[in-house]
């Protein structure tokens, strides 16, 4: 089964767990990484960043270190009984014409290994979930006009395909309306 340990995104970290769906009997934990989470997720944040083609650098923990220590972002990773599986990084963008806040999906990644696990859909509902509860307007991510597994991930949840932009292509998913 997945299941998440839900804190309410980028306000609060207490903790409770909820079953979010079957995973052919292997367990998925989503939770949000803490500060004492970063070495667990150091190595899957490299791999991400060589998909994306760069080079490994010891300045990849210290940049992941400040985003989660400081909160400027929210990072949710996806568990299974081995380590750390998936990620998605989340920041918040301040409409101030509309006085709302968008959640800007920064980067969600899943492990080769684990993928064909819904493990990416997993972390984008945990997502959206936590943008609900928070009051966002829109979710927004941008991917690699290539990467038709991140197309299709969106598109099924609802996304809209705003624009293309040579190798980038950029989704809106609507939750409300503006005041």
């Amino acid at each position: 089964a997945v299941r998440r340990v839900r804190r309410t995104a980028l306000r609060c970290p207490e903790a409770a767990a909820c079953a979010i769906g079957q995973d052919e009997g292997v367990n998925i934990d989503i939770a949000h990484a803490m500060p004492g989470d970063v070495e667990d997720f150091v190595d899957l944040f490299e791999q991400y960043r060589s998909f994306c083609g760069k080079a490994p650098t010891p300045d990849a923990r210290t940049f992941l270190a400040e985003r989660i220590e400081t909160g400027q972002t929210l990072v949710l990773g996806a568990r299974d009984s081995v380590g750390v599986v998936g990620f998605a990084q989340v920041y918040r963008a301040f409409d101030s014409i509309h006085l709302t806040h968008d959640w800007v999906i920064a980067d969600l990644f899943v492990d080769g290994a684990a993928r064909g696990r819904r493990v990416g859909g997993s972390l984008l509902e945990a997502v959206l979930d936590g943008a609900r509860e928070n009051g966002a307007h829109h979710v927004r991510v941008s991917t690699q006009s290539n990467n038709a597994y991140a197309h299709r991930l969106y598109e099924s949840h609802g996304f809209e395909q705003l624009d293309t932009t040579g190798a980038t292509v950029y989704y809106q998913l609507k939750l409300r309306d503006h005041h």
